[in-house]
């Protein structure tokens, strides 16, 4: 439940509408950002994005569904360039009579959230520091303010109260100016993360830099994850996605090579006198802390669902990261990004999650952009990019399923789910599971070294036939396997996904007695039931939560099982997998056990 009333809930509608007429009612989200000054280009831009705020997430972040109000060049006026915007925004609203689908609706539109970084953020809300306000404390303020008749009085109570010398345009709309105004989550996490990790840096040894490189090249990442760049030598082309990403991996990494003689002499005793430890070891421990307290936080402010326990926890994670940090770094102390912390719970409480502000597709978009400038006619910037942006809507909406009336009939895509000659249709043994294909056969050896593992294969095979309603004993022996299998599922809420599962994936199982339960595919095969139709089934290797903590990643401590371990079952069908990659592990050589990684998510 939010914590205030958003203004299109208390915008009256006319008397005069006749009761059958549907009322539409939008938020509108607006996120600015300025491109920044880019080396030889003697201008900056800056962008201006809308979506639809009251769309659920999922729809939010489709690229069709998120638009380009325009470009702010460098020495434009921010307020010239919003006034039609807000001439039009008020008109909505009042309400205004629309034709939707062919039907009259009264559509009612309001501003949402608007969300900037700093310090386009405190511009839009008229606030100087970054501390947290009220929208009536700073109305009484300003009310004093434009009372005072001389301009240097004024000035004088500007300074006093911290405000701007004039109101945001944006306040000639219904809004709450402070509330209606968080911080942009995606790029305050990510630019936390780039400092940090800016820091980690100039700690390193050239030993240091070089176990580093090493270890990055050798750790297993995960396998939906797009190659990350190397974030020593090329950290500037890094994304928002591929700092989150970082911060989930980096207290491995580090946990993996770290040593003491992996720092610089010097920085190493300045960090234990800060600390007040006296004992070598404690340098390297407290900054690999220090990036597991940043990955619990970034992976709370992620969250989809929020208890009073979460945010509780919240709370919790945000005091402890600003306790740390400047602790061990100094040069923390004083960043606005880290005081931003003091007021994210409020945005969590007001908005139920942070995701509900969060403008995602945008971070891609932007991108683009930033990287199209260099390339562009300098004389006109804008135009320029507002002509690549004509393609960009173009090609989304042919990739978005739009159709093309020019084409006598739908273009074929993809070829991937047509079935190669002689090759069996697999049965699906459930409703929600379609379209089962297996691919990339394995050779004998490769099935032969599965099947060593596996004692009570027919035994195993004929329960998970009982599975699917198939009692009798087995008649036919014919069976393949495969490295990979795609399906189509329907979720919850009756989203079609299509699921890619390999060989080594990581999958959640749920158990009755056990709850959430994780595994690793070890086979994909498919065998012939006794109704003559193909079902697909895997073989899995359980992980064994020996109920142990790492010591210093403070992450849960897991054992893979053993081919000579028979107490749980291996073989079932391909149905009773509720998540592929959800979550993370990492195998620790030093100990011979598998950690979880306990803030792993999906980025942007």
């Amino acid at each position: 439940m939010f914590s205030y009333q958003h203004p299109s809930e208390y915008i009256s509608i006319k008397q005069s509408l006749s009761l059958t007429i549907p009322v539409y009612k939008l938020f509108l989200d607006i996120y600015y950002d300025d491109f920044e000054t880019f080396r030889n280009v003697y201008h900056s831009l800056g962008g201006v994005y809308v979506q639809f705020g009251n769309m659920p997430a999922r729809q939010r972040k489709l690229l069709k569904n998120h638009f380009v109000l325009g470009f702010v060049p460098f020495g434009g006026n921010f307020n010239e360039f919003m006034l039609p915007f807000i001439s039009e925004m008020k008109e909505f609203e009042q309400g205004k009579l629309m034709e939707v689908n062919g039907q009259d609706a009264w559509v009612i539109a309001s501003l949402g959230v608007v969300i900037a970084d700093l310090p386009q953020g405190n511009d839009m809300c008229g606030d100087v520091p970054a501390t947290s306000r009220y929208h009536h404390i700073t109305n009484d303020q300003f009310k004093k303010i434009f009372n005072k008749p001389a301009t240097t009085r004024q000035r004088r109570l500007y300074t006093k109260f911290g405000l701007r010398t004039r109101l945001s345009i944006l306040d000639r709309l219904l809004r709450e100016r402070h509330l209606q105004t968080p911080q942009d989550i995606c790029n305050e996490q990510n630019l936390l993360i780039k400092l940090f990790d800016f820091h980690r840096c100039e700690l390193f040894s050239q030993k240091g830099e070089d176990e580093f490189i090493k270890a990055w090249k050798n750790f297993e990442k995960p396998k939906k994850w797009s190659r990350l760049p190397n974030p020593i030598s090329h950290n500037a082309s890094f994304m928002i996605s591929d700092y989150l990403r970082l911060a989930m991996i980096m207290p491995f990494i580090l946990n993996s090579f770290l040593e003491t003689s992996s720092l610089k002499e010097n920085e190493s005793r300045s960090i234990l006198r800060r600390i007040q430890e006296s004992r070598i070891n404690m340098a390297k421990n407290v900054i690999i802390a220090c990036w597991v307290y940043v990955a619990k936080t970034m992976r709370m402010v992620f969250e989809s669902k929020f208890t009073l326990d979460l945010y509780d926890e919240l709370q919790k994670c945000l005091e402890e990261e600003m306790k740390i940090l400047p602790k061990v770094f100094p040069e923390f102390a004083n960043l606005p990004i880290l005081h931003i912390n003091i007021h994210l719970l409020v945005y969590a409480r007001t908005y139920g999650t942070f995701i509900n502000t969060q403008v995602g597709i945008k971070e891609m978009v932007h991108q683009i952009f930033k990287a199209m400038v260099l390339q562009t006619n300098c004389k006109n910037i804008k135009l320029d990019l507002l002509k690549r942006y004509t393609m960009l809507f173009a090609i989304r909406h042919l990739v978005n399923g739009g159709a093309d009336q020019r084409l006598s009939q739908p273009y074929k895509v993809s070829n991937e789910q047509e079935l190669e000659e002689n090759e069996e249709v697999i049965s699906s043994p459930v409703d929600f599971i379609t379209n089962i294909i297996l691919k990339r056969s394995l050779s004998q050896q490769d099935y032969k070294n599965i099947m060593k593992n596996l004692p009570n294969f027919k035994s195993e095979l004929l329960f998970s036939f009982m599975n699917i309603g198939q009692k009798s004993a087995l008649i036919y022996s014919q069976m393949s396997w495969y490295e990979l299998a795609i399906y189509t599922m329907e979720e919850s809420d009756g989203i079609f996904s299509k699921v890619h599962l390999h060989i080594g994936d990581v999958v959640t199982i749920h158990e009755e007695d056990s709850g959430e339960c994780y595994a690793i595919i070890k086979g994909i095969f498919k065998y012939k039931g006794n109704n003559d139709k193909y079902y697909a089934f895997i073989t899995i290797d359980w992980f064994d939560n020996i109920n142990r903590i790492h010591n210093v990643l403070k992450y849960p401590l897991f054992r893979i099982q053993t081919s000579q371990n028979i107490r749980w079952r291996r073989i079932f069908p391909i149905s009773i997998i509720d998540y592929i990659q959800k979550v993370h592990f990492v195998y620790d050589t030093k100990i011979d056990l598998w950690i979880k990684n306990n803030y792993y998510f999906m980025a942007i």
